[in-house]
């Protein structure tokens, strides 16, 4: 009896450890992000002139308005599905092909943001061109770099053999990672494109 006590009891404290864990990286992330930020918002706000290169010229063709709506839809996507697969959502728990989804929508959220940054530099606007075009690469690529490595994360999960119970918890901190991806892509979105 006292072993299945001292057993439940090393599985709770592993629980709470990798929750503690999860949330103290969370709370890293958006310190990190702040700071990019609050870089942007003291640039922004102390600059004369202030020119939005991925709004303008060749880029007016570029439907950028749509684009990041579409790209806070696929992260929207890709937090529905870390739901499903942390037994929150309406199906069964735990199942991989959830994983994938989020993969799939990870994907296209950085292929979207890479194709952006692409069309910008060969109409000339480079990091080097100006403050508000390396702002909008560093913040725009941060994010990428986020989403990516959430999509490595939940390719992991998917792939990894664990009981139902340990992939449902996994998923539920997949799922905080996604709330706050989502979360800063909206203060990027909200900085950047809706001035």
């Amino acid at each position: 009896m006292s072993a299945t006590v001292a057993a439940t009891s090393a599985q709770d404290r592993d629980t709470k450890a990798a929750d503690v864990g999860t949330w103290l990286f969370l709370a890293s992330l958006v310190m990190f992000y702040a700071a990019l930020f609050s870089g942007y918002v003291l640039l922004r706000a102390g600059s004369d002139t202030w020119d939005t290169p991925w709004k303008e010229g060749a880029l007016a063709e570029w439907p950028t308005a749509v684009d990041h709506w579409f790209r806070t839809m696929w992260l929207g996507f890709a937090v529905m599905q870390s739901r499903r697969l942390s037994g929150l959502g309406a199906v069964a728990p735990g199942l991989p092909r959830f994983a994938w989804l989020i993969v799939a929508a990870a994907a296209m959220f950085v292929w979207r943001s890479w194709a952006m940054a692409d069309l910008l530099l060969r109409t000339g606007a480079t990091p080097a061109s100006s403050v508000p075009t390396a702002c909008w690469f560093v913040l725009t690529g941060t994010v990428a770099c986020l989403v990516g490595a959430g999509a490595l994360a939940s390719a992991w999960v998917a792939l990894e053999p664990v009981p139902a119970v340990q992939r449902a918890r996994r998923g539920a901190m997949l799922e905080r990672y996604w709330l706050v991806v989502l979360g800063i892509w909206i203060v990027t979105v909200g900085g950047l494109y809706l001035e």
